[in-house]
């Protein structure tokens, strides 16, 4: 059916379905053509979204989702904290089966909505972003996501001022007071740890000094601070790659568990969430649990010092990320021993080396484009538009053909999501950035 034969909400909605999760901008005579509909009708229709704010101008003959629809894209299914205890208190993501997404709860924290009118002022805006690091690839991608944004957005902006705090909270304290002095609209920060209390506070305080604040990826320890945090489920990564390991292992055997760095909140969301799921599993051992610093020479130097203290191989490997799942892999090739079973994404070269060796992996990768989605809500604060409390990017399930589980399936074969043109340090979740400027310079169309 064409979309001329269709009501008006079937029209609205085959046009808002025909963009992606990076809401990468689209030629509006390609969704037309893709939709069958004629240049009266469809160009009318795509108008009257634009001005409703379901749909935006991004570029000449180029639109993309408005913040209207941003905003129902999706809807966070993460545990709560206590940011007093940091005790972990299970609402919407409840496990109450091995299968944990179908144990599912709604809560009505999910949708809450905050009012940035107050915010409001007019465009350009100077912008401060304080990043805990670019000591792996995937901060460096997500920093990379966050310029790419800019560009893209560069007459609504006059300066992004990126500062590394090289995971040292003192230093980021620094550079935090050093943005301000430079008299910045709004404050972009990725927390170089969730325990420290006087980053927290200092937030606090330029917060009611009415800074408007946007966390990604890492959160203070009081998030009250806090305008609107961007982010992915870090619960969804730990549960469904644990959940898929202890199926694959049929519920028994030994594993080892390699973090990411040490204290940072996404790591420790992720291992509570997979020891929960392996718990579940009276048969599987968890037998080590160690920390890689999220590198491949992390994982490449823990592996070997666990082979070397264990004598023998686990019967399988999670790792949080692929960034130190590559190195794991690595030490057992180097070593004639044949990889086990593994989790983590991210990373490219995790992709290549897992499919060329046909090591059984699953990944979950960590959306580095949540550094343009951020820049993305920090435009929408500084108009005073309404926004999700929460902002998350999706995560997609990856998984090699054959390597589906009885409850874990793949929204996408690793076959098709690996870039084998890419270098091995590549980040596949960081969006358009990943390829440059690809979506305003390449004439053919979107598909």
């Amino acid at each position: 059916m064409s979309l001329d034969a269709k009501s008006n909400m079937q029209r609205i909605t085959a046009i808002l379905k025909t963009f992606d999760v990076d809401n990468t901008p689209r030629r509006t005579t390609d969704i037309l053509a893709e939709l069958g509909s004629t240049r009266s009708t469809g160009f009318g229709l795509i108008r009257a979204l634009v001005l409703a704010d379901w749909l935006e101008r991004y570029d000449h003959g180029l639109v993309r989702l408005g913040p209207k629809a941003r905003g129902m894209i999706f809807a966070p299914l993460e545990v709560a904290e206590d940011i007093n205890t940091k005790q972990i208190t299970v609402t919407a993501a409840r496990l109450q089966s091995p299968a944990g997404e179908r144990g599912l709860d709604w809560d009505q924290a999910l949708v809450k909505t905050v009012n940035t009118a107050h915010f409001a002022k007019p465009a350009p805006y100077r912008i401060g972003f304080s990043n805990a690091s670019v000591n792996n690839a995937w901060r460096r991608a997500m920093q990379d996501s966050l310029l790419y944004a800019e560009k893209t957005n560069r007459q609504q902006i006059t300066e992004l001022i990126t500062l590394d705090a090289q995971d040292d909270p003192a230093l980021q304290l620094a550079h935090i007071d050093q943005l301000v002095a430079r008299g910045i609209d709004l404050l972009l920060i990725s927390m170089t740890t969730d325990t420290d209390q006087i980053v927290s506070k200092r937030l606090k305080e330029l917060s009611h000094a009415g800074l408007p604040i946007v966390a990604l990826d890492r959160r203070p320890f009081d998030t009250s601070s806090l305008t609107t945090f961007v982010t992915a489920s870090d619960q969804r990564i730990g549960r469904i790659s644990a959940l898929w390991l202890a199926e694959h292992l049929a519920g028994q055997g030994k594993i080892w568990m390699l973090s990411g760095l040490e204290g940072a909140s996404p790591a420790i969301r992720r291992q509570q969430a997979a020891l929960a799921v392996f718990a579940q599993f009276p048969h599987l051992q968890v037998a080590y649990v160690s920390h890689t610093n999220w590198t491949p020479e992390g994982g490449y130097r823990t592996v070997g010092q666990l082979l070397d203290e264990a004598g023998r191989a686990p019967d399988g490997i999670w790792c949080d990320s692929g960034l130190q799942g590559m190195g794991s892999v690595q030490q057992f090739l180097d070593r004639g021993l044949t990889p086990p079973a593994h989790t983590g994404g991210d990373l490219n070269g995790m992709y290549k080396l897992c499919l060329r060796r046909k090591v059984p992996m699953v990944a979950l990768d960590y959306p580095a484009s949540m550094g343009a989605r951020a820049l993305e809500v920090a435009l929408e604060i500084l108009a005073g538009h309404t926004i999700p409390q929460r902002v998350e990017v999706p995560v997609q399930v990856v998984l090699p053909r054959r390597m589906e589980t009885a409850t874990v399936k793949a929204d996408v074969w690793a076959e098709r999501h690996v870039a084998w043109d890419l270098r091995d340090e590549a980040i596949l979740s960081q969006g358009p950035a990943l390829r440059g400027a690809t979506v305003l310079s390449d004439p053919r169309p979107v598909t």
